[in-house]
Order: structure tokens, then sequence, then C-alpha cells
């Protein structure tokens, strides 16, 4: 076993019982991220997500289109596994849409109509519709992609040889999600549900995060107690659903955390169709 697997395992079996608990946390955490490092510095990653490309383009008889939000090598594995999730649920005839329809567009405003009308001015009240139908699309894609997003990661995580790569990639990124929790704590919101919707999807991978890497960076969101439990709460929801996991689930796991949150009739998940003209919707 090499220095950084023997770390995360220590890690991830770590025994706090015992005498001088900190000192030998620090140390085996100290060694994960220098080998991680070193390995990521050795490794030509790039090479190794085109081969997983090839096989899996071969595999399936189809070319992957990357989004433009694949900016970076790991980012770009991500939306491997989920061109893999999307190709099992067609030949499993389970393929789903997100649909957002104008009745789901108005139970969402009706949720957040009243915190916009007071900020903004009388004499301007059409834009509440078009500052809510941002807020809510914004939040629709958001929402989408970070749970798909996690169950790729569970399933990346299954690679050894992405793994140095992934816990840089996803401990940069729930640090990033601290920053904006920081920053929108510091300034009025536009709406405080919409926000708290948010911060319950950013600070889910850290749990995830903590599962897969044995550090924990839950502490450092700062939020209200409720919200860490209520986000607990949904990352029990998703580990119970992704364990038994099965071609179509992904939506399942949505259905489930949206009914978590309220949200259940803000969204209309449903076997793909084409996408209506007047209707928005999110793969």
């Amino acid at each position: 076993m090499n220095e950084f697997e023997s770390a995360l395992q220590g890690l991830l079996n770590f025994d706090a019982s015992t005498g001088d608990a900190a000192a030998r946390y620090n140390a085996l955490f100290k060694q994960m991220v220098t080998a991680s490092m070193q390995i990521c510095g050795e490794t030509d990653f790039d090479a190794l997500v085109n081969q997983k490309i090839q096989a899996v383009e071969a595999k399936y008889g189809a070319k992957i289109e990357f989004s433009e939000e694949a900016t970076d090598v790991y980012k770009k594995l991500r939306e491997v596994v989920r061109f893999e999730l999307a190709r099992e649920s067609i030949l499993a005839n389970m393929d789903y849409e997100v649909c957002c329809t104008q009745s789901n567009l108005a139970n969402a405003m009706g949720k957040i109509r009243g915190e916009l009308d007071k900020i903004v001015p009388e004499n301007q009240k059409e834009v509440v519709e078009s500052i809510g139908y941002s807020l809510y699309s914004d939040f629709t894609k958001f929402f989408v992609c970070s749970v798909f997003d996690m169950i790729a990661d569970s399933r990346i995580y299954n690679m050894p040889e992405f793994r140095p790569l992934q816990l840089n990639a996803m401990g940069k990124e729930v640090r990033t999600n601290v920053n904006v929790i920081h920053q929108q704590n510091s300034k009025p919101q536009k709406s405080e549900v919409v926000t708290n919707w948010f911060n319950l999807m950013m600070i889910l991978p850290s749990f995830l995060f903590k599962k897969l890497y044995g550090v924990s960076l839950t502490e450092m969101f700062e939020v209200p107690q409720k919200v860490v439990d209520d986000a607990a709460h949904m990352y029990n929801i998703f580990v119970r659903s992704n364990e038994s996991f099965m071609p179509g689930d992904e939506y399942k796991i949505l259905l489930h955390l949206l009914a978590e949150m309220g949200l259940s009739e803000c969204f209309t998940v449903r076997p793909k169709v084409n996408k209506p003209a007047s209707k928005t919707t999110v793969n």
C-alpha cells in the first residue's frame, strides 16, 4: 500500500480514544495531503481521463459532449461518469428529466414572493416575477448538478487511481462553498429562503468528503446548527438511496431531497420528452 492509501486508511479507521490523538490525526492528514500532491505532480491525469473517455465512448457507441463547466481534468472526469449514468438509464428505459412547469414556478414563487415584495419598490413590482424566476432557475441548475456530482464523486472514489486527484478537487470545492456562504452572510440577500436552499446544497458535499477521506470541513461553514443538522439528514437520505443505486435512481434521489426541503411541488420529475418551447428543462 502506498503512502497515500496508507494515510487514507489510517484516517478512515482512526481511533481517537488512545493517547495523543490530535498529533496522530494531524500526522496522517499531512501524510495524505503531501502524498496526494506528489502523485498529482507526477501523474498525467489528463491522459488517464482521456483513456477513460475513449473506453466509455467505445462501450456506448456515443460521443461525450462536455459542458462549459468542465474546466479542469476532475470536472471532466465527473462528466464522463455522469454520461455513463445517463446511458445506463437510457438502456434500462429509465431516462428522466427535471421539468420546471408554470405550476412549479408558481409554487416556488409562493415561497419567496413575500420576501421579494419587501425589497422591490412599489412602482417596480413587475420585476418581482423576473427576480423570482432568475433565483428559481439558478437554484434548479445548482441543485441538479450538485446531486449528480455527488453521485459521480461516490463512483470516482471506487477508482483508486483517481483518489489523489479527487481529494484535492473535492477539498477545494468544499472550501470554495465555505467562502461563498461566508460572503452571503456578510450582506443582505434577495431571499433568505432561497439562500437557505443553496446553503443546504453547498454543505452536503462536505459530508461526502468526510465519509470518503475522513476529514471534516463542515465546521468551517459556521452556520446555525439547525442548518448543519438539516444538511446531515439530507446526506443520510442520499447515502441510503445511493447504496442501492439502480439505473435511473439519480432522479429518485432528487425527489427524496426535494421532499425533504419541502420543494416537491416546485419541480416535476418525469420520463424524458421533447422539451416544450415554453418550459425550462434541466437534463
